[in-house]
């Protein structure tokens, strides 16, 4: 009898366990009902404000609109764990810049699938600086967020176009993005390469002079002598290979997604701000505020350039190239036909 109890206790646990297996599959399926094409994770949350198009596309149904769940999880500072991520299947999605080039190279399974806004990088001075141009910087220090970094690929492309070897040309430093102007203003270095809001920050509040400015959507002709490209995509929407090559449907389900919320970006840059800095994407402060993050969203132009994003990714590879971020014998035709997703 003691026998015949632990077996019938035993089948009972195993009924519950099956019973609560089940219910979790129920609540799986459930979870993505309606979403035809299912779910996605994109690594969106880190604060940018270039990042608009993945809160846009969530918080104004254009992800849902096109059946697709989407999850917004933290963004890793180390490009090699987004590698990492996408190789692995963790991400699906990724709004980025030109930087992700090299790493495509290097085996990186993503691909650029449109430009998505322009430039949002600026090289500065501080005001009292004797530097007035790029030829200035030559054996001066610049400080940059990191090698590798795409502040530091814009300082680079300048630099070759005004005849500096920017590996041997300057002496490179690496600083947080908030101690960039810090560290000019204390003459630790001469110029500084950031991204917005801190570049912006930094001509706003102390003045700094701006030497390369890779938004040229004004098509000025010093910035464009410079190689900052006019109407030159800044940032591109990325995929993963796996929904590329594997889930083309996806694949443009999302690209249609993000699509729509750049053109709505475009169309209503206040109220994006107001989303960006209201749902917390966008850490709030002093200078932070509705005022400055709409002038910012407005001057980037969103909208997602499918086949101009390809001219720009082959434009910005040849300058890589030459400035040594890629590799001697690139063949960038091939690269770009890799780094590119036509669908």
């Amino acid at each position: 009898m003691k026998v015949k109890h632990i077996i019938i206790s035993a089948l009972g646990l195993l009924l519950v366990a099956g019973g609560l297996a089940g219910c979790g599959n129920k609540q799986s399926a459930d979870s993505t009902k309606g979403y035809k094409n299912g779910t996605i994770t994109i690594p969106a949350k880190n604060g940018s404000i270039c990042g608009a198009p993945n809160y846009i596309a969530y918080e104004k149904g254009f992800f849902k609109k096109n059946g697709i769940k989407a999850n917004l999880v933290a963004k890793p500072t180390n490009i090699a764990d987004l590698e990492a991520g996408f190789a692995s299947g963790k991400y699906d999605a990724l709004n980025g810049d030109f930087q992700y080039l090299p790493a495509i190279q290097n085996g990186a399974q993503i691909q650029a699938a449109g430009g998505i806004h322009q430039g949002c990088i600026q090289v500065l001075v501080p005001k009292n600086s004797s530097i007035k141009s790029v030829k200035d910087l030559k054996d001066k220090t610049i400080a940059t967020p990191g090698q590798g970094s795409t502040p530091q690929f814009v300082a680079s492309i300048a630099l070759q176009h005004a005849g500096i070897d920017p590996k041997t040309g300057v002496t490179w430093k690496t600083y947080d993005y908030d101690l960039l102007a810090k560290a000019a203003q204390k003459g630790q270095v001469d110029a500084i390469g950031n991204v917005d809001p801190y570049a912006y920050q930094a001509i706003k509040e102390d003045h700094f002079r701006v030497i390369v400015d890779n938004n040229n959507h004004a098509g000025n002709n010093e910035m464009a002598k410079m190689g900052m490209k006019k109407d030159g995509s800044c940032c591109y929407l990325y995929l993963a290979d796996k929904l590329t090559k594997q889930n083309p449907k996806k694949a443009k389900a999302i690209v249609k997604a993000y699509q729509e919320a750049a053109d709505w970006i475009n169309k209503h840059p206040q109220q994006t701000a107001s989303i960006l800095l209201n749902k917390k994407y966008v850490s709030s402060s002093k200078f932070v505020n509705q005022k400055n993050v709409s002038n910012l969203i407005a001057s980037y132009h969103f909208g997602l350039k499918k086949s101009k994003g390809k001219a720009d990714v082959t434009y910005y590879a040849n300058q890589l190239k030459q400035a040594g971020f890629l590799k001697s014998d690139t063949n960038v035709k091939q690269l770009v036909n890799k780094a590119y997703y036509d669908g």
